[in-house]
């Protein structure tokens, strides 16, 4: 049966904190832009959905030596040895400039020849792929894969963070690829740095906040917005309970704080008086000033006194 015709759903992975062990394979994940490749329908498919063909010339004229493959897999902007997920917004004039390079890597192989081959186990989908890219060519490259978990976790860490590895991601070898798209028993770990961050809003009402608008004091000493934390636990909440004032003129709207809110990146907060720091968890995601991410608020840190 042959792959369904565009768009396609794909597959995700759901956050977890640590790597499952046995009947896994891992994988690094890669800080980039998450695609399909569909050679007999001529496409680059973006996880949502829409067409990357154009922003990308040359990436699926080098699948199309592959042959008529259907391929998951994340597209990778590098510089300098290191990925640069801001350069995938660049277009192709201003990458060649800046001398950085567009791959797509693959991870999975959803079609050949043809055939549909979504409802074969993962560790076939896997042996086929390799068979399929092999060496790799300029504009697709075999992601890397293992079935050590010790290999894996190290690529959770700080040092593979600073070149673009976000962590690892471990999928069920027995598992089908959904021909839906969603929940696939993937799961993926990433590294996380503990950072402080000044509280600058509450979402919500202000009696009862749901999130927190965070910040930073950039290089020049000013105070930037730079995210925008995930729902508040009750530890964190009682954490803060008496520490927060609000500051004159009630809520404001803010835009582009953070990317990746639902339904829009515009939304509504309470600013609050300066002087409230929180302890946070933050991914790697960091680019232009801002988290990409949400962060995790663990607490907020006690009051200093200065002698």
């Amino acid at each position: 049966m042959p792959v369904q015709s565009l768009p396609l759903r794909l597959a995700v992975a759901e956050p977890a904190a640590v790597l499952p062990e046995a009947g896994h394979g891992y994988e690094p994940k890669l800080d980039g832009w998450r695609c399909l490749i569909h050679v007999p329908a001529g496409a680059v498919q973006s996880r949502t959905g829409s067409s990357l063909a154009d922003r990308f010339p040359g990436i699926l004229e080098s699948a199309a030596t592959l042959g008529r493959v259907v391929l998951d897999g994340e597209l990778c902007a590098y510089r300098a040895g290191r990925l640069d997920f801001a350069a995938l917004g660049y277009g192709p004039v201003r990458r060649r400039a800046e001398g950085v390079t567009a791959v797509f890597v693959a991870f999975d192989l959803l079609g050949a020849r043809g055939r549909d081959l979504r409802t074969l186990p993962y560790a076939r989908r896997r042996e086929r792929l390799e068979t399929v890219i092999g060496a790799g060519n300029a504009g697709v490259q075999l992601m890397r894969s293992t079935r050590d978990v010790e290999l894996a976790r190290g690529w959770i860490s700080a040092e593979q963070a600073a070149v673009g590895v976000e962590g690892s991601v471990a999928k069920p070898l027995g598992s089908r690829y959904p021909p839906r798209g969603g929940r696939a028993g993937w799961v993926k770990v990433r590294h996380f740095d503990d950072v402080d961050a000044l509280v600058l809003g509450v979402t919500g009402s202000p009696t009862r906040p749901t999130a927190l608008v965070l910040g930073q004091t950039d290089r020049r000493g000013r105070v930037r917005a730079v995210g925008l934390s995930t729902t508040l636990s009750r530890p964190a909440l009682a954490s803060l309970a008496g520490r927060r004032r609000l500051a004159p003129g009630g809520p404001v709207r803010a835009s582009g704080v953070v990317a990746g809110l639902p339904g829009t990146a515009d939304f509504t907060y309470w600013p609050v008086e300066p002087g409230v720091v929180v302890e946070a968890r933050a991914d790697s995601a960091f680019e232009l000033g801002r988290y990409r991410h949400r962060l995790t608020v663990v607490r907020a840190k006690p009051f200093t006194t200065r002698s």
